[in-house]
């Protein structure tokens, strides 16, 4: 129970890795505030109340100001505080350069990006003072090496790393700890909205075999958001398995 008697809010929990994130959580202990676009986040928190934890989950787009303030509001009327922030949330559109539509690209931004620094600053507003806290960004291995094909999103997922190593410097002082995790090609509904081709041109890249799992980007957000982790902060780890790209 390595997250027994903190509260965590953990976007885009609907499915595929944060839903992995929030069903780890609650098996560890913690009380959970979720949030996705759709309705299956509510389902999910069913499920998880059914199995006695202790969730809460909002239906609703987190790059919307409004929407972001009332998760975070939730947290502080429901349980009274906030120790865990996972910014989870996540869209992908493919495009090869020359055929970028820059509506696409805001939108990857303003919910890969703005959303994760808006509610970031709104939720360690509400971490206890003096005992700090846990904010883990999910970055991927498209912004720690770039991958072709999804350029805007590799430039989205890079900002999501430099936010973490600078936003970690500016909260240390206040003992809360802000790391990133960088997937590389694991089994999600957006790792499989590409053509069947380059799916597999992907998952022969990988040294270890195989296509990642949610469950394994689940134990290393896990382990981020405990008490293991509580010199590391800063850091982006991959979960790869040592894919090329």
């Amino acid at each position: 129970m390595r997250l027994e008697g903190k509260t965590a809010l953990i976007t885009g929990a609907s499915r595929g890795i944060g839903q992995a994130i929030a069903q780890a959580f609650a098996r560890e202990g913690a009380r959970l505030v979720l949030s996705a676009r759709t309705p299956g986040v509510v389902k999910l928190a069913h499920q998880l109340r059914d199995l006695g934890h202790e969730v809460e989950a909002v239906q609703g787009d987190v790059s919307d100001n409004e929407s972001a303030k009332t998760l975070v509001q939730l947290c502080r009327s429901r349980f009274g505080q906030l120790d865990i922030l996972v910014n989870n949330a996540g869209i992908l559109t493919p495009g090869n350069l020359g055929m970028v539509r820059m509506e696409d690209a805001r939108r990857m931004f303003e919910v890969n990006v703005l959303a994760m620094m808006n509610l970031t600053q709104f939720s360690i507003r509400l971490f206890p003072k003096g005992e700090g806290g846990s904010v883990v960004n999910m970055a991927s291995i498209a912004g720690t090496q770039g991958i072709a094909g999804i350029s805007a999103y590799s430039a989205s997922k890079a900002a999501v790393v430099g936010f973490t190593r600078a936003a970690a410097k500016e909260l240390a002082s206040q003992r809360i700890r802000v790391n990133a995790i960088a997937p590389g090609f694991i089994d999600t509904d957006m790792a499989r909205q590409v053509s069947p081709e380059w799916f597999q041109k992907r998952v022969d890249g990988i040294l270890l075999g195989r296509i990642g799992h949610p469950s394994e980007i689940a134990s290393c957000a896990v382990f981020l958001a405990s008490d293991e982790a509580r010199y590391v902060t800063g850091q982006i780890l991959g979960v790869d398995g040592a894919m090329a790209v």
